[in-house]
């Protein structure tokens, strides 16, 4: 089935070659193998959209393929599906910037707070993490604040029972 849609994508007969790869990846998805299920579906996708661009069938197939993708930790190949998705308008747009944690504590943040928690100094922290000790105050601050805590002696001791997730 992959062949034949291969060939059919090749030829240009692209809405043969779309129906061709989405039955490629409902055969993979009951085998059951996930990525090249996936891979099928991006593929599926693609030709969808080459064909006919206005629809959104092709959008969601291979946002549906990224989801997956992303879902196996397949870094690389959501990073391509998701510039293929930025070619066509109406599809999703990713937000510029750092992720936000909202009020979680970031990694970076958690780190700092299990450092304060070992007893460490914003100097010494900022030593073991190649930070500067105004990056290190900064973090310390974010921390403090997210978990609702006063004092570096208040964030050591939540730090120290383990409880930094937020």
């Amino acid at each position: 089935m992959w062949c034949r849609a291969l060939l059919a994508e090749a030829d240009g007969e692209l809405t043969e070659a779309a129906e061709y790869f989405w039955r490629t990846c409902t055969r993979y998805q009951t085998l059951p193998r996930p990525y090249e299920a996936a891979l099928a579906a991006e593929a599926s996708g693609r030709c969808a959209l080459a064909s006919s661009p206005e629809t959104a069938a092709g959008i969601s197939e291979l946002s549906a393929a990224a989801n997956e993708l992303e879902a196996l930790g397949a870094t690389w190949d959501v990073a391509r599906v998701r510039a293929q998705l930025r070619a066509y308008p109406g599809s999703e747009r990713r937000r510029r910037g750092r992720r936000g944690y909202g009020d979680r504590l970031s990694p970076r943040e958690q780190e700092v707070a299990q450092l304060v928690g070992a007893g460490l100094s914003n100097r010494e922290i900022a030593i073991t993490l190649f930070l500067s000790p105004r990056t290190v105050e900064q973090h310390v601050a974010r921390a403090c604040k997210k978990l609702g805590v006063l004092s570096r002696h208040d964030l050591a001791t939540v730090s120290h029972n383990g409880d930094t997730s937020g």
